[in-house]
């Protein structure tokens, strides 16, 4: 890997860029800092967070009337990024005013603490509307003005009055709005994760979860595709982002199966739906994890084991189907006598920060002080071998990264504070609730639809976490109305805010993936769809049966647990169309209905889906030199 001298990486950078980065510097070391020797009051943490992050954006992503060709940031964003820094260092020099002095709501807000709040909130509208698409911009300005219109409305969106200077105090000066729990969860722990990643990732980390891939898998039937599989589960446990999967892993994998033979929209929809697993895979998992920590209260290691077996389930079924899609294909492996040990000579050693950051997280200790250590023990383990040695510019680089990496997070847990602060003041969340258990008729099949609808179509103009987020507001509360545990809820809502990366119309990380394949991005947002499909059952299989969160007695675990994997190489035979032979379509039918059959929780009925996947098999095996057209006859 070149590594580039100090003069070099300073040297090429602009004043502008030179000023961006120091703003990141400052803020990867705070970050470590609090880390390691603990986080300041709530409100001093997420105050200095928000407003190092806001000022970084605001340098790396200028757009407010800038001249065409004029290098770095207009006068206008200069102006913006000052006032961000004024607005939250007030809050950390009047902290005792703000938090323990003054009555929220009640005391009157000097014209100079309106002026700040106002342009903070108008901040952090700004910074969503540039990090994100138009939707997340238009659904927080939504919820922004929706204590003012809720006078208005009828039915369980009629709501009290609200003044103007009460949302600018609930927003501004309380832990209840923008500086709420969403923001408080990225200031202390998500970004940690993201500078752990980044420092991975610039010493070695995804040329050694690529090349192991490669090593293990690549010589297999379909190779390509399997490599993709495997080095986005691996990359998963790192980055915590399906974008992150696809642009770091996808570059090389999908040229590599587009040159195998397969289709590119089949390899944009394997490597799409591949990286969005990335949010699913312990230990890292999605920045929502960490949020759903905070707001169910579940210990983040208690969350991570729940989520394996699903995780685990949901590569098993993509890896199936891209081998039935090779078989069917009769796709060969990639050539090449690359040994795992020679990766893990040179690269190895990278896996031990990660192996310390799961024991840490593992062990109960908080998820701040693993992702410190594991920060600091990257940077001191990738000096032992020349090929993961990161000298000064390099870590400076990495830092740099991760900062830059944290910005999304960062904007989208403020913006979803404003959400959430909303619900809050006006109790929309309660009435919501209420509602949804009454269109449910008190049935939890009928509640876990609607939830995954209202996830689907969040998750279509949102990034995961405030998708997330507007869940825990209003359908979380209603799905344990209906009798389903808190942490199965949690966990029920995380999938499909996920799941939203591959579900069109929007599908993100498909399209990303469409665009390095040159594909049709609708084309293979549904083919992401249907190769992911199993990963839109497992949420209500552990909804049903909560042994695959592996809880409850241990035979009663496996049988569940064997009979899911059944269940989801079924679905994937039954989305291919092709085991042994090509499948006649009432065949497909059979093994889609048997793949229910395997999932449910009646034992009487995995049973029956057993049997009758036994004789689907000797059948196929015992026709398999037969083309479907003689079997038919």
């Amino acid at each position: 890997m070149e590594r580039k001298s100090w003069r070099e990486y300073w040297g090429e950078k602009t004043w502008q860029q030179r000023v961006a980065t120091m703003v990141a510097l400052v803020l990867s070391v705070f970050q470590i800092y609090t880390a390691l020797f603990g986080a300041f009051d709530s409100l001093i943490q997420r105050s200095i967070h928000l407003g190092l992050g806001l000022m970084l954006l605001f340098l790396v992503r200028p757009g407010l009337i800038k001249k065409k060709g004029a290098p770095g940031p207009s006068w206008l964003d200069w102006l913006i990024l000052l006032f961000a820094a004024v607005a939250t260092g007030y809050l950390v020099v009047n902290y005792n005013w703000v938090m323990e002095e003054r009555f929220p709501l009640i005391t009157a807000l000097p014209w100079y603490e309106v002026v700040l709040g106002v342009g903070t909130i108008l901040i952090v509208l700004e910074a969503t509307r540039r990090m994100f698409n138009k939707g997340l911009f238009f659904v927080v300005l939504g919820f922004l003005l929706y204590p003012f219109a809720g006078p208005y409305l009828y039915g369980p969106f009629h709501t009290s009055p609200i003044t103007a200077k009460d949302m600018v105090d609930f927003n501004y000066l309380s832990l209840g709005g923008i500086f709420g729990i969403p923001l408080g969860v990225s200031a202390t722990e998500i970004a940690l994760f993201v500078i752990f990643g980044a420092i991975l990732l610039h010493s070695g980390g995804a040329l050694l979860f690529s090349n192991l891939a490669t090593a293990l898998t690549g010589n297999m039937v379909g190779g390509p595709a399997k490599v993709a599989v495997v080095a986005s589960s691996l990359m998963g446990t790192v980055t915590g982002s399906g974008a992150a999967n696809v642009a770091t892993t996808g570059v090389v994998t999908i040229p590599m199966m587009k040159k195998a033979g397969y289709r590119p929209e089949f390899a944009g929809a394997v490597e799409a739906v591949a990286s969005c697993g990335g949010q699913l895979m312990p230990p890292v998992m999605g920045a929502a994890a960490f949020v759903m920590s905070a707001f169910s209260g579940i210990p983040y290691s208690t969350i991570i084991y729940y989520a394996l077996f699903p995780a685990i389930l949901y590569f098993l079924s993509v890896f199936i189907t891209v081998d039935l899609e090779a078989r069917r294909l009769k796709l060969p492996g990639l050539p090449g006598e690359d040994r795992p040990i020679d990766t893990l000579k040179d690269y190895g050693h990278m896996l031990i920060p990660l192996g310390l950051l799961i024991y840490m997280l593992v062990a109960g200790y908080t998820p701040r002080l693993a992702g410190g250590v594991g920060v600091i023990s990257a940077l001191v383990i990738c000096q032992l071998r020349p090929k993961t040695r990161l000298n000064l510019a390099g870590i400076l680089a990495a830092l740099e990264s991760g900062c830059k990496g944290m910005l999304i997070v960062t904007v989208s847990t403020a913006a979803a504070g404003i959400i959430v602060g909303s619900v809050d003041v006006t109790g929309l969340g309660n009435r919501l609730g209420t509602a949804f258990v009454d269109l449910a008729g008190g049935h939890l099949l009928i509640g876990l639809l609607m939830a995954m609808v209202i996830a689907l179509v969040l998750g279509a103009g949102m990034p995961t976490t405030p998708a997330y987020i507007v869940q825990v507001a209003t359908v979380i509360p209603a799905l344990t109305a209906l009798g389903l545990p808190t942490h199965v809820a949690h966990l029920f809502a995380f999938y499909f805010s996920c799941l939203s990366l591959i579900s069109p119309p929007v599908a993100a990380a498909a399209f990303t993936a469409a665009a390095i394949a040159k594909s049709d991005g609708w084309k293979t947002g549904w083919l992401a769809s249907r190769t992911g499909a199993v990963a839109f059952v497992v949420p209500f299989m552990f909804a049903y049966e909560q042994s695959l969160l592996m809880e409850g007695p241990i035979g009663t675990m496996a049988l569940d647990m064997f009979t899911a994997c059944l269940g989801a190489g079924c679905f994937a035979l039954a989305g291919v169309g092709y085991l042994w032979r090509h499948l006649l379509w009432y065949e497909r039918l059979l093994a889609f209905g048997v793949g229910i059959l395997l999932i449910m929780p009646a034992k009487v009925y995995s049973l029956a889906g057993m049997v009758i996947l036994a004789v689907m098999l000797a059948i196929q095996f015992y026709t398999r030199g037969k083309s479907s057209e003689t079997v038919q006859a």
